[in-house]
C-alpha cells in the first residue's frame, strides 16, 4: 500500500475526500501498511482505542473478499458452475482445501483474473465510513450465510462463546462476521453501523464509526460537568506562585530561591527529593535545599514548582492520581533514555523529562469522574460492561484528557512548552510552534512506556516520527523498548513515591 506523506493524508481525509486502496488479493505482507493506514485515520480523529479493533475488522473483510474472488476463479478453473447448487456443494470443500493449503496458488490465479478488492474511507459529518468492496456479485448462499451470521452474533457476548459453537461447517470464514459484530458491539457501536450492499457486479460491506455514541445534549451535559470541574480547581498555592515569580527574576541567586523555599518545609523536602531522583541523573545524594536548587537548575525550576503545585491540588482531590503520576514518571524516564540513546536534541533533555511529568494531568479528572457521571455514561451507551477503558470513556464524553489537561494548565498559567506538550502529546504533528520536537519526543516515549497495556506497538506509531528517530524496523523498536524497560526497573524503587 502506497501511503502519502502524513500532512497530505490527514488534510485529504479531514476534508472529506475518499481515500481508496486497491488490492488484487490481501495477505500478511499487506498487514503492516494497513496498520499504518488505520493508525493515521484514528489518530486524526482521537479514536486511538479503535485502532486494533478496526485493523481486525478490516483485515478480516479484506481476506473474506479475497476468498470470495478466489472461489470464483477456482470454480472456473475446475469447470464448475458457481451458481449451480450441485456444483457448489461439490466444489466448496475442494476450494476450502485449496485456500487453506495452497493460498499462493489461489493468489497467483487471482493476479491473472479481473477480480479485485478495495478498501476506502471517508470522513463525514456524523461518522467515519469504511467500505470494503469486491467486484463480484454475491451468491444467494453467501448472502444467506452473512445474514445468518449477523443474526447469530447477537447471542454471543464474546468471541470465545462463538467458538464454542460450530457456526460454519463448510467455509472457514463463518466466524468473521460474528467477530466483526462482537467487536463493534463491545466498543459501544451498535449493529446498525454494519451494512451489506450488493449489485449486479459488486459486493460491498460498509462499517460506519459514529463520532458520538450518545445524544449531543447528553454529551454536552457531561462535557460541561468536566469543564465546571476544571473551573472549580483552586489557583496554585500562593507560596508556589511566589517561588515561580522569584525564579523568573533576572540575576536571581540559588540562595535567594532556596531561602524562600525553606519557608515551607514541605516544598523544601520536595525539592531535595526531586533533585536526588533519577530525573537528574545519578549523583551523590544532596541534603540542602540550595544544593537541590542548583542541581535542578534555574531554567527548570518554574516547571518543577508548577509540578509541585499541581501535585498539592490534584493529589488532595482525585483518587486516581497515583496511577497518573506513576505513568508520567515512567514516561519521563523513557524520554531520558530516548534522548541519551539517540543523542538527538540532547539540549532538551531536562525540559523534556520535566514536561513529561505533567503531560497527563487531564487524566486525573477523567479517571476520577464522579460515579454518578460514569453510570450516566453507561446508561446512555446501554453498556453492561463494568469496566470502561479510558479511550472509550473519552469517546463517549466527547473530549480527551489532552483537552482537559490543557484547560487545567492554561488556568494555572503554565509556560507555552508545557501547554503544547499537554495538548499535543498524542498528535505532535498538530503542534505548529517551536515545541513540535518536544511533543514528538514525549509522544514516542509515552507509547514506549505504555506497551504491555494494549495501548500501542510499532505500527501504531506515526512512521514519520519513527523515521525522525531512526527506528527503521519493528525489531529495532522492540529491542529499544526492552532496553528501556530493563533500565527503568533499575529505578523503580526511586520513582515509587516521587509525586505520591
Amino acid at each position: 500500500m502506497s501511503i502519502p506523506p502524513l500532512m497530505t493524508f490527514q488534510e485529504d481525509f479531514l476534508s472529506g475526500k475518499l481515500i481508496t486502496k486497491e488490492y488484487v488479493h490481501f495477505s500478511e505482507i499487506d498487514c503492516p501498511e494497513l496498520d499504518i493506514w488505520i493508525g493515521r485515520v484514528v489518530r486524526s480523529i482521537s479514536l486511538e482505542f479503535l485502532h486494533e479493533i478496526l485493523f481486525t475488522i478490516l483485515s478480516e473483510l479484506l481476506v473474506n473478499g479475497c476468498k470470495a474472488n478466489g472461489k470464483r476463479v477456482f470454480f472456473s478453473e475446475q469447470g464448475l458452475d458457481l451458481w449451480d447448487e450441485k456444483d457448489y456443494a461439490r466444489g466448496i470443500s475442494l476450494y476450502k482445501e485449496e485456500f487453506g493449503h495452497h493460498r499462493k496458488r489461489v493468489f497467483s490465479s487471482l493476479e491473472k483474473s479481473n477480480y479485485s478488492i478495495s478498501l476506502s474511507t471517508m470522513y463525514k459529518e456524523d461518522f467515519i465510513e469504511f467500505r470494503v468492496r469486491n467486484n463480484a456479485k454475491i451468491l444467494p448462499e453467501e448472502k444467506n450465510r452473512i445474514v445468518r451470521r449477523v443474526q447469530a452474533s447477537t447471542k454471543y457476548r464474546n468471541i470465545n462463546d462463538a467458538y464454542r459453537e460450530s457456526v460454519d461447517n463448510e467455509e472457514s470464514s463463518g466466524l468473521g462476521i460474528v467477530l466483526i459484530h462482537i467487536l463493534l458491539r463491545n466498543s459501544g457501536i451498535p449493529n446498525q453501523f454494519f451494512e451489506l450492499v450488493t449489485g449486479e457486479d459488486y459486493t460491498e460491506v460498509i462499517i460506519r464509526i459514529p463520532k458520538q455514541l450518545i445524544p449531543k445534549d447528553s454529551q454536552s451535559r457531561i462535557k460541561d460537568l468536566l469543564i465546571r470541574e476544571v473551573n472549580s480547581l483552586p489557583p496554585l498555592p500562593a507560596q508556589i506562585n511566589k517561588l515561580i515569580t522569584i525564579a523568573k527574576k533576572k540575576d536571581v541567586t540559588f540562595q535567594e530561591i532556596a531561602t524562600e523555599a525553606e519557608k515551607d518545609p514541605a516544598i523544601a523536602a520536595e525539592i531535595i527529593k526531586i533533585a536526588n531522583s533519577p530525573l537528574f541523573g545519578v549523583h551523590k545524594s544532596i541534603v540542602s535545599v540550595v544544593e537541590g536548587v542548583k542541581r535542578i537548575g534555574l531554567k527548570n525550576l518554574e516547571s518543577i514548582f508548577l509540578a509541585l503545585g499541581a501535585k498539592k491540588i490534584l493529589n488532595s482531590r482525585y483518587a486516581k492520581q497515583v496511577l497518573v503520576w506513576t505513568h508520567s514518571f515512567k514516561t519521563s524516564m523513557y524520554v531520558k533514555f530516548l534522548l541519551e540513546e539517540k543523542r538527538k536534541h540532547f539540549q532538551l533533555l531536562e525540559s523534556a523529562t520535566i514536561a513529561a511529568l505533567l503531560h497527563d494531568l487531564g487524566r486525573m479528572v477523567l479517571l476520577s469522574l464522579d460515579l454518578s457521571q460514569v453510570n450516566q455514561i453507561r446508561v446512555l451507551r446501554s453498556d453492561d460492561n463494568t469496566e470502561i477503558s479510558e479511550w472509550v470513556e473519552e469517546y463517549t464524553v466527547g473530549t480527551t484528557h489532552s483537552e482537559i489537561g490543557y484547560l487545567i494548565s492554561d488556568k494555572w498559567h503554565f509556560p507555552e512548552e508545557i501547554l503544547d506538550v499537554i495538548r499535543f502529546h498524542h498528535k505532535p504533528w498538530q503542534c505548529k510552534s517551536r515545541n513540535n520536537i518536544l511533543c514528538q519526543i514525549i509522544y514516542l516515549a509515552d507509547i514506549l512506556s505504555n506497551i504491555g497495556k494494549g495501548k500501542g506497538n510499532y505500527f501504531t506509531v506515526e512512521p514519520e516520527v519513527l523515521d525522525y528517530f531512526e527506528i527503521h524496523s519493528e525489531k529495532e523498536f522492540r529491542e529499544m523498548q526492552d532496553r528501556f524497560k530493563v533500565k527503568f526497573e533499575e529505578h523503580r524503587e526511586e520513582y515509587q513515591n516521587l509525586f505520591i
